[in-house]
């Protein structure tokens, strides 16, 4: 039986390779490990897959161990299910393909929004404690980047902080503009 596995973002992002505070996140399981999953991408993978144990040191021809795919990826939605990876046990429609990328980003973008509370936490927590760290790692900073949301550490969080009511007039009035935006697309889309 094949798998078919998708995601709404890149893992591991191969843009942040090299940046301090990043490590890369492989999908590894019992000693197998896939291939970079590619953002809006669908990727089949085989039936089996096969892994070399070694029962220690001296154990120099080691155990050829066979991995079924539906062990793998029963793993895989168990660790990444939450971030938005789907795997399914047949190919995809094309009316299910676009169901499965919205419930994904939609996933995708409730686990950034917890990233970003985490770290948000970590901030405060640093604050009264000592404790802590402050440094965003690289996909902290993407998380608001892709959420839009105003990153703590900005030039905006900081003049924000200064004058707290300019910058909650501000906000208001981009979120009527937005929502006077959604409300002229939904007429246009009505009138069609």
């Amino acid at each position: 039986m094949a798998f078919w596995i998708y995601s709404s973002e890149t893992i591991p992002n191969p843009e942040s390779f090299g940046k301090p505070g990043y490590t890369p996140e492989w999908f590894v399981w019992s000693g197998v490990q896939l291939p970079v999953l590619n953002k809006g991408e669908w990727i089949k993978l085989p039936d089996n897959f096969y892994n070399m144990r070694h029962r220690d040191w001296r154990d120099k021809n080691g155990l050829r161990e066979h991995i079924a795919a539906a062990d793998l990826t029963k793993a895989l939605i168990g660790r990444w299910g939450s971030r938005g990876v789907v795997v399914l046990d047949h190919e995809p429609s094309k009316d299910e393909k676009e169901r499965i990328a919205r419930e994904s980003k939609d996933a995708n973008l409730a686990f950034r929004m917890k990233v970003v509370e985490e770290y948000e936490n970590a901030v405060r927590e640093k604050e009264v404690t000592g404790h802590g760290r402050t440094r965003p790692t690289p996909y902290e900073d993407e998380c608001y980047t892709i959420l839009g949301l105003t990153k703590p550490y900005s030039v905006e969080a900081m003049r924000a902080q200064r004058h707290p009511g300019e910058a909650v007039g501000e906000q208001i009035v981009a979120a009527l503009e937005r929502l006077e935006q959604r409300r002229k697309s939904q007429k246009t889309a009505v009138s069609r």
